[in-house]
């Protein structure tokens, strides 16, 4: 019931929170299966609300992640399981009914659905609209567009099993190992390049578009040159640091018009609102002391 873990921890060492908030910039700030759901509310104050009340479920996922994990490890003891991400199929196999088996089945695939068609509906007018319609095809009509959408669907479906396939293999050739450490290492190599994007793009008057760029692209070399010089760095950490060099390097170069200040980037419907989202914060900080 422990949250932070020694800092010579292999995995998940406590530094790792600092590498881990960065990140999370690119999925809470950025992502289009998130911000869709907010760039389609009526007003300010419904995607406020929207957002904090994902926050408050977000609660709810940890307890339904992190419990059962804890209550198998009480029950099986120190040697657990051979295959950590087997972890839930065990519980539900083991000690659920029949029944039950059936709903938790049932909830698995209805979200996986909700979430494969939301990425899908992003991916399509990600490029639909903000490439096809803008760069390819800037005279095409309604109906090309749409079927540039549903292609784009296509594409993604036969791609993202093939590379389902590719990961499958990895968990196979290692299969004592947690599979999310795997999916963060590859997918972490981008997302550093978009956090650095979002957080110039917000706090930048007048980003320098090509310091920027070098920025953005310059993340997957930072990755392999300190994994080439730190080899043993935890990839969160590792992760950290190439966001804060690109970013303090395309800061720097963006600076001579200045940054915008704090009440420019914290805005609010209201002070109930304000405070709603005050009282969500110092929960989280609690939170952190209590199972620090």
């Amino acid at each position: 019931m422990h949250l932070y873990l020694p800092a010579d921890h292999p995995k998940l060492p406590w530094i790792h929170m600092f590498g881990l908030f960065l990140l999370n910039i690119n999925y809470w700030c950025a992502n289009q299966t998130i911000m869709q759901r907010s760039l389609a509310a009526k007003s300010l104050r419904h995607a406020q609300i929207g957002l904090m009340a994902g926050g408050v479920m977000k609660y709810v996922m940890a307890v339904l992640i992190v419990v059962p994990g804890i209550a198998l490890y009480g029950i099986l003891g120190e040697g657990g399981l051979a295959e950590p991400d087997m972890a839930f199929p065990y519980l539900v196999k083991t000690y659920l009914p029949t029944g039950v088996k059936g709903i938790i089945l049932c909830a698995l695939f209805a979200s996986l659905m909700s979430t494969v068609d939301s990425t899908f509906n992003s991916l399509a007018t990600l490029w639909s609209i903000d490439i096809y319609k803008d760069y390819l095809r800037p005279d095409a009509s309604d109906a090309q567009v749409i079927q540039a959408g549903k292609n784009t669907i296509l594409v993604t479906l036969f791609t993202g099993v093939s590379m389902g396939l590719v990961l499958l293999y990895f968990k196979f050739e290692n299969p004592g190992a947690a599979f999310t450490h795997t999916l963060n290492e590859l997918r972490y190599y981008i997302n550093c390049g978009i956090v650095v994007l979002i957080c110039v793009a917000a706090f930048a008057v007048t980003p320098n578009r090509r310091a920027t760029l070098i920025g953005f692209l310059s993340t997957i070399p930072l990755h392999l040159v300190i994994i080439w010089m730190f080899p043993d760095m935890n990839y969160f950490v590792r992760a950290m640091w190439v966001i804060l060099i690109a970013l303090t390097f395309a800061l720097a170069m963006s600076g001579r018009h200045g940054f915008r200040s704090w009440k420019e980037l914290i805005q609010y419907d209201s002070p109930e609102l304000l405070r709603m989202g005050a009282v969500l914060a110092a929960s989280l900080v609690l939170l952190h002391l209590v199972f620090h």
